[in-house]
Formats: structure tokens, C-alpha cells, sequence
């Protein structure tokens, strides 16, 4: 089966899957329908509880029916109009109609929007967002007023009824069950959240079932990969890649978005090699995160006419952290991948820091959810030989299938990093990594993206297939607000103080990563270790905060110092590395170019091909 890309739809977004315009009577007809309808649920007194499921509805996650005869539920793409009976019905009772949402590949969350009539700007908005490692929602209040949610499915005489208010921008994770909305003490809404399909998980082969298979840089053991660091705001324990907020209203203005695969069912089901051979994995509650190597999943989905399936195996780990986990897969019945093997990157929802913090957690499912979409759609568009290639990915599992490429980033050790952590390869190969990620760099501005986030770390080499350049989480577009995510060494000097970064900033970083690559500094994250001799250290999002959070864990020396204190000492080792390139050096004067401290007077992506064309056409011509 081929992967093909297929639209991905914000939350607050509905869409008409009908293309030519509707006349106005057929608009009347179906407003006249929908308002028929809803006076039907209306009508209707039997518990959402109550309310038997077909056998075939997998991928049914919510069940609605509004209240309120004065508001109108507006349905999204992902709904459909229900018959359902209760499970005891007899033969003469009635069906009653609902709304049912299913959870697809397209969907992070579902959005809910009930308009006051009466009382314009009293409207209801909330999204549910669904969490891939439970069978829990995540309710995210958009309204600009709070409303109550009450539980129904307890019975008072068992345990007393849990209510409470959700405020404007608030979430809250909510169990399976029945709930209520209600506004001005008014009820509006009844939902019903359902169980997902829970797959089973078997391992029946042995790691060394498969070869561990590494790809972005990285041998089997290797698990703290800068590009799936936690994003604790912990800087003593790894170097910062903050994410920037993911509030749902940040995400206005980038509309389109794309994911692959496969309009399914949310059923995943292990095939096992041998009943002796199985052995249960303790679960995470998430089927692609509890893959062993050598297990299989197939994964049924629909494409409106008849069932298909697509098969993952795992081959071996890459990285995992407590924010995502990698692993290289073989993906079946693909053909426009090579061997049909990809990188699976599952970005999880539960958080190590968050347990115990109901809020936090709730926080952490929303934050994750937009990550993906953000990093999917960053990447979804972009076709570049020095840029990894992205297949596809599924919003119900926040997972995404990368290209497979055999080379290792510039940070491994005994690869392209000594022990002491300096560059260990040649003058040729830092002209290689110069020239593809310029070449890629160029491409991403003339398409509007900056990537926000380019270092060693982020750039697999070989030289047999040349600098690529990955890990799209942290880009945006070059008219976003300035992204306040990275890792402190490669952000720029227009920050400090101006708040600014664009294409420049791209620039300026690879040319801290040139500096690395060229032999003129040690690897600079090597700094956010606390046992470092010249541990250096600070919270991007706190450089231009008027008050910075108080250091945690700094030597005594370093406690009073602010983070933009911090990053002006680093702009300063800079500066005097910068100060003593050799100028006779053509890649070294490109350097010197890459980090002038104005970004107006910095070279930029153009440049720096032009001179290296140059320079190669003259070591041909001389030759």
C-alpha cells in the first residue's frame, strides 16, 4: 500500500469535505436537517451509559447530545450522526440519535462549539484532546468565560459527585465516563468519553532478533539525544532545548498541516511468532511505545470500501527519553520507502515531572500533541537530499515515520567526537557539512521556515552520503513570533536584549557549529554538564525575563549570575574565537562572515554557496 499525505485540521477548524458551493436551498435544507436532529437528541432522556455501541465501532471515542434548546452543536469532519438503543432494548423501543466523534489519524482533539444566541460572547468552545497512553481525555476550555463540568456516570449513593470549573485556558484530564457541561447554570451538553481498543502486546523474539539498527547518530545505548531531551527546564542535568508554548491559539495562521497513513481503526493487534515465545511486556498503555524488537503490529484500517492493513515491525532502539522514544522500524507494503525501513519517532504523554500534578499533566498531553502537528507540518512539505525526509505520521499514537539514513550525528563519540570532545574529522569533511547544510538551510528560508534549533547534534554525516540535517521540532515560520526554543549556545546576539531571530540566526548557529567542526572549539553543550571545568549554562526563555528564575544547583560563583549574564559571557568566548580564524582560510573567513554579531552584516545562505562554488571551481580549474 502506498503512504500517501492527507490533511491535518486544527482543533478550532471544521471544514466541508464538499468542494463546489451549496445552493441556498440545499444550505436551508441541512440547517433545517441539523436543527431536526438535534431536537431529536433533545427529546431524548436515557443516560449516554445506557447507549450499546455496534461491534464495528473501534474507533468511536465520544458520544454527544446537547441540552440546551436555545444552542446549536456545531460538528466537525470527524463525526457522524448515530441510531443507538440501549442494550436491553426490546424490539419496539426507540433509537436515539447522537453524535458520535471518531478518533482518526488526522485528529489531535476534537473541538466542541456552542453558540449563545441570547447572549453573544457567551459561547461554549472547549477541545478534547486525546492522550495516546491512556484511555483518558484532556478537556482544554476555549470559551472567554468558565463553565462546570459534572460527572454523571457515579452514582451518588457510591461516591459523591465530582464537579468542578474549568477556566479560560485551563485543562483538565478527564476519565471515561459521562460528563456535563453547563454555563451560567445553564446545562448545555452531555459526552460520554469511551475506552479505546486496547491492543495486546506480546514479545516473542529476542532483542537480537534484528540488528540495532542506529540512525540519527546514535548506537542502542545512547539515550540522552539533545534532540529528545526533556524539556524539564532542569539545566543541570543536559543542555536546553525548550519548546516554545503550544497554547492552541499560537497555532492560528498555519491552517494546513498534512499527515500520512492510513484513515484506520483504533485497533492495533500483535502478531506473535510462537506461543512459547511470548512473554508480556508490562505496559505503557501505548502500542507503538510497547513494541520489543522483533514484534510485529498490524494495524487495520478502512478506506471507505473495505479493510486493509499496513504492518510495523521494531528493529532496535535509537534514543528514548521521558519526552519521546526512537527506534528504527521495517514498514510492509510501502514501496516509494527504501527496504521499507524508516525512524519511528513516538512523542509520549506522560511526564515524569508532571506525576502528581494533575494540571501539569493535563498540560503536558495538550503541549505534546501540538509539538506534533507543529513538527509535522514543519516538515511535511520540505523535499531536500540534506534534509531527512519525512513519510508520514498518525496523530493517534503522536508518531512520526522519518527517513532511515545511515549515518551518525556529529556529536558521537569515537565517530565524530573524541574524549575530550573535540571534532575528530577532516578539513574536507567540514566543507562537506558546510556546504549541504547551507544548501538545506537555503531551501527551508526560500519556503518561509526557520529551523531554530541547528547544532552538531542535529546534523547526521558521512562522507559517502554527504550532511543532513534534521529533528524539524522547534521550527516555525519567518513570521512567527520569535521562537524562545534552541539550545543556549547556538542562539544568536539579537536575542539578548532585541527578541529577534530569523534565516540570520540560522546562520549564526551553524557557524558555532563550524567553529566545532573546524577544530577551533570543544563541543559547546559539553558545557551544560555540572562537573564541566568551565560549566556554563542558562534558560533561553529567561534571558529577557525581567525577573529570571532563581539558579538552581550553580556553583557558588555562578548563582548570581542572570541568564542574559550568562549568554553574554558565552557571545564573548565567541567573539575571540571568531577573532583568531585564520583569514587566509577561505572556510574560516566564511565562518567570520557567519557570526558577525549584527545579523545585517552577516552573510547569508546565498553567499556562503556562491563563495564555495567559487572555491570549488577553483580547486578544480587548478587541479
Amino acid at each position: 500500500m502506498q503512504m500517501a499525505m492527507n490533511q491535518v485540521k486544527e482543533c478550532s477548524e471544521h471544514s466541508e469535505q464538499k468542494t463546489e458551493p451549496f445552493s441556498q436551498t440545499e444550505i436551508q435544507a441541512r440547517l433545517n436537517r441539523s436543527r431536526y436532529e438535534e431536537l431529536q437528541m433533545l427529546s431524548s432522556t436515557v443516560p449516554l451509559d445506557d447507549l450499546h455501541l455496534p461491534a464495528n465501532s473501534h474507533d468511536i471515542r465520544i458520544l454527544l447530545r446537547p441540552l440546551a434548546k436555545n444552542r446549536s452543536l456545531s460538528p466537525g469532519q470527524n463525526s457522524l450522526w448515530m441510531m443507538l438503543r440501549t442494550e436491553a432494548a426490546g424490539p419496539d423501543e426507540a433509537s436515539h440519535k447522537v453524535l458520535a466523534v471518531r478518533q482518526t489519524h488526522r485528529n489531535i482533539c476534537f473541538p466542541v462549539m456552542m453558540q449563545n444566541q441570547q447572549h453573544p460572547g457567551r459561547d461554549l468552545s472547549f477541545d478534547l484532546y486525546f492522550d495516546p497512553q491512556s484511555d483518558n481525555l484532556v478537556i482544554l476550555n476555549r470559551s472567554d468565560t468558565p463553565f462546570t463540568l459534572l460527572r454523571l456516570s457515579d452514582k451518588p449513593e457510591n461516591l459523591r459527585r465530582v464537579q468542578f470549573d474549568i477556566n479560560p485556558g485551563s485543562s483538565k484530564t478527564l476519565a471515561p465516563g459521562t460528563w456535563r457541561a453547563s454555563m451560567d447554570a445553564v446545562d448545555l451538553v452531555d459526552f460520554r468519553i469511551l475506552e479505546r481498543a486496547m491492543p495486546s502486546s506480546h514479545s516473542h523474539s529476542s532483542p537480537s532478533a534484528h540488528p540495532q539498527c542506529c540512525t540519527l547518530g546514535h548506537t542502542p545505548e545512547v539515550t540522552g539525544k539533545r534532540q529528545l531531551e526533556d524539556q524539564d527546564g532542569n539545566e543541570n542535568d543536559a543542555p536546553e532545548k525548550k519548546r516554545r508554548p503550544t497554547d492552541p491559539d499560537d497555532q492560528k495562521g498555519d491552517e494546513d498541516g498534512v499527515t500520512l497513513i492510513l484513515p484506520a481503526k483504533n485497533n492495533l493487534l500483535a502478531l506473535n511468532s510462537s506461543e512459547k515465545d511470548k512473554a508480556v511486556v508490562k505496559s505503557t498503555g501505548h502500542a507503538l511505545l510497547d513494541l520489543q524488537p522483533g514484534d510485529t503490529l498490524q494495524i487495520p484500517i478502512s478506506n471507505g470500501e473495505a479493510l486493509v492493513d499496513y504492518s510495523i515491525t521494531k528493529m532496535g532502539p535509537i534514543a528514548s527519553t521521558s519526552a519521546a522514544t526512537v527506534f528504527t522500524a521495517e514498514l510492509s507494503d510501502h514501496t516509494d520507502i527504501p527496504n521499507g525501513i524508516v525512524v519511528v519517532k513516538v512523542l509520549k504523554t506522560k511526564h515524569s515531572t508532571t506525576n502528581g500534578n494533575e494540571s501539569a499533566a493535563a498540560h503536558h498531553v495538550v503541549r505534546q500533541a501540538h509539538s506534533w502537528l507543529r513538527e509535522f507540518r514543519s516538515q511535511s512539505n520540505l523535499n531536500h537530499p540534506s534534509i531527512v525526509r519525512l513519510y508520514g505520521g498518525d496523530a493517534r499514537y503522536l508518531s512520526l515515520y522519518m527517513e532511515h539514513v545511515d549515518a551518525k550525528d556529529l556529536t558521537v563519540r569515537g565517530v565524530w567526537r573524541s574524549d575530550s570532545d573535540w571534532f575528530i574529522g577532516s578539513h574536507e569533511d567540514a566543507k562537506t557539512i558546510l556546504l549541504d547544510i547551507t544548501n538545506a538551510l537555503h531551501y527551508m528560508h526560500g519556503k518561509g521556515r526557520i529551523h531554530n534549533d541547528i547544532k552538531p547534534g542535529n546534523i547526521l554525516y558521512s562522507p559517502e552520503r554527504g550532511a543532513v540535517l534534521c529533528d524539524m521540532g522547534l521550527s516555525s515560520r519567518d513570521k512567527d513570533a520569535p521562537s524562545t526554543g534552541g539550545t543556549p549556545w547556538y542562539i544568536p546576539p539579537e536575542f539578548l536584549g532585541l527578541m529577534q531571530r530569523g534565516a540570520p540566526s540560522d546562520v549564526w548557529a551553524l557557524g558555532v557549529t563550524m567553529l566545532y567542526v573546524l577544530r577551533r572549539m570543544q563541543w559547546p553543550d559539553a558545557r551544560a554538564h555540572k562537573a564541566h571545568p568551565k560549566h556554563l549554562h542558562w534558560m533561553i526563555a529567561e534571558v529577557n525575563a525581567r525577573t529570571p528564575a532563581v539558579s538552581r544547583g550553580m556553583p557558588p560563583t555562578h548563582s548570581r549570575e542572570t541568564p542574559a549574564m550568562r549568554m553574554r559571557k558565552w557571545l564573548n568566548e565567541v567573539t575571540v574565537v571568531r577573532n583568531g580564524l585564520d583569514m587566509t582560510d577561505p572556510l574560516e573567513r566564511l565562518v567570520h562572515g557567519m557570526l558577525a554579531p549584527n545579523p545585517k552584516d552577516r552573510v547569508s545562505t546565498a553567499t556562503i554557496l556562491n563563495h564555495i562554488k567559487s572555491l570549488t571551481a577553483k580547486i578544480s580549474s587548478d587541479g
